[in-house]
């Protein structure tokens, strides 16, 4: 099979699986570079999956849409080569900037457009970026991500962390949500 074979397989399981983990096994096939995130557990208050289980739950949470997907798909491959532990609770720091580089690796060996690997990797260096809910912070980040990719921002996010524990997401959806009403106010605005 090939590496054009193998992102078309890749972009219809995504778009069309209910449930990724069915699709598990040839995701893995297809990005084996996602192996090491199996035994990757993550010990903190905020996590209740490994790498691997919590980017499949991120993936079934995001709309059905491919930057959405593989961005979800991508988003955490790095890390694995991030962790480190102290205390017995683990940290991930700089594991954005690791995911980029995998994330880009991977999507340039299947043969995916320049445009759209820039759009990925975009979403994946921010993904863990706070948007403060005031029209200063959602300007900001505008001025990170860039303006089109701002709607998938918060789309993802959302679906990130919904893949978390709730002591993580129930403090900071409300946020996120608000920060998407600003975003939504700044934009209507702009657009007369």
């Amino acid at each position: 099979m090939t590496y054009s074979a193998d992102k078309e397989k890749l972009n219809h399981i995504l778009v069309s699986s209910k449930d990724i983990k069915d699709d598990k096994d040839e995701i893995l096939r297809i990005i084996p570079e996602l192996i090491i995130c199996i035994d990757c557990e993550q010990n903190m208050p905020y996590h209740i999956y490994n790498v691997l289980d919590h980017i499949l739950e991120t993936v079934n949470k995001v709309d059905f849409d491919l930057i959405l997907k593989i961005t979800a798909l991508l988003h955490d491959i790095g890390k694995p080569y991030r962790k480190t532990t102290v205390n017995n609770i683990d940290s991930f720091k700089g594991h954005e900037e690791a995911s980029v580089i995998i994330a880009n690796l991977i999507l340039t060996r299947l043969g995916y457009e320049v445009d759209f690997i820039d759009k990925i990797c975009r979403l994946i260096k921010y993904h863990d970026y706070q948007i403060i809910p005031t029209a200063e912070g959602v300007k900001e980040g505008i001025n990170l991500v860039g303006d089109e990719l701002m709607p998938y921002l918060f789309c993802f996010q959302k679906a990130d962390l919904l893949a978390h524990s709730e002591q993580r997401y129930k403090p900071l959806l409300p946020k996120l949500n608000e920060a998407k009403i600003i975003y939504e106010s700044l934009h209507q605005k702009s657009s007369f």
